[in-house]
């Protein structure tokens, strides 16, 4: 969606000065009332959210209980889904004329631009097979070994050594613990795609608030081994 932060209508009273270029000489204390959101405004992505939400049911969608930023129409025996993240929306279903429907609906009511089919969505690449959908995060990968300086680091074959149980105080304090919780937050991200590391990153999750050195070398043995595979 273009400018979607545009689109919300402001439930608090909000006032700006008049902007450079617009003032009225003969008022230039007075302040502008804005009746809609402005980019920058921290009521911004609120507003657009629930101008956005409170448009789908006119055209048939229904929330989940189970996540408010999913969507689902019923037409029939067929289905549209719709997933909003701030203002990139995914839109999937059974019958591809009540996706155009949808769609054509959207763009007469926002600014939208339709990209095609997925491919890249939130670091997760969508590659379609003819049994499915292949998701893999390979950029994903790249991006964090580049960040972490561990791109030309050595391979592994596992994520973690055998019967290697990590201690809560095992050594010396890491010196770096802000980069330690960014390293393993971007890892628990990849396990959506990578269940093989999961237990790896469940470990070393342990020590967010505290690592030690011992625990940043078992997060660069899941590094390498995402090298390597």
């Amino acid at each position: 969606v273009k400018n979607a932060f545009l689109h919300g209508i402001l439930q608090e009273e909000v006032y700006m000065s008049q902007p450079p270029g617009f003032e009225d000489p003969s008022h230039p204390y007075l302040v502008c009332k804005l009746l809609k959101s402005l980019c920058g405004l921290k009521q911004a992505p609120r507003a657009w959210n629930d101008r956005f939400t409170q448009f789908l049911p006119s055209l048939g969608f229904e929330n989940t209980y189970s996540d408010s930023s999913l969507f689902v129409k019923h037409v029939g025996h067929e289905i549209v889904v719709l997933l909003l993240y701030v203002d990139d929306i995914i839109i999937t279903g059974s019958a591809s004329g009540a996706i155009t429907q949808v769609i054509s609906a959207l763009t007469t009511e926002f600014d939208i631009k339709d990209l095609g089919l997925l491919h890249y969505f939130l670091g997760i690449q969508i590659t379609k097979t003819a049994t499915g959908l292949f998701l893999s995060q390979t950029k994903y990968v790249a991006d964090l070994l580049v960040k972490s300086e561990m791109f030309d680091a050595k391979p592994c074959d596992t994520p973690c050594l055998p019967y290697n149980r990590l201690l809560k105080e095992d050594g010396d304090p890491y010196s770096n613990p802000k980069l330690y919780r960014s390293i393993v937050g971007a890892l628990q991200y990849l396990t959506f795609t990578r269940p093989d590391i999961a237990f790896s990153v469940h470990q070393v999750c342990q020590f967010m608030q505290n690592p030690m050195v011992s625990h940043f070398t078992a997060v660069k043995r899941i590094l390498r081994y995402l090298k390597g595979t």
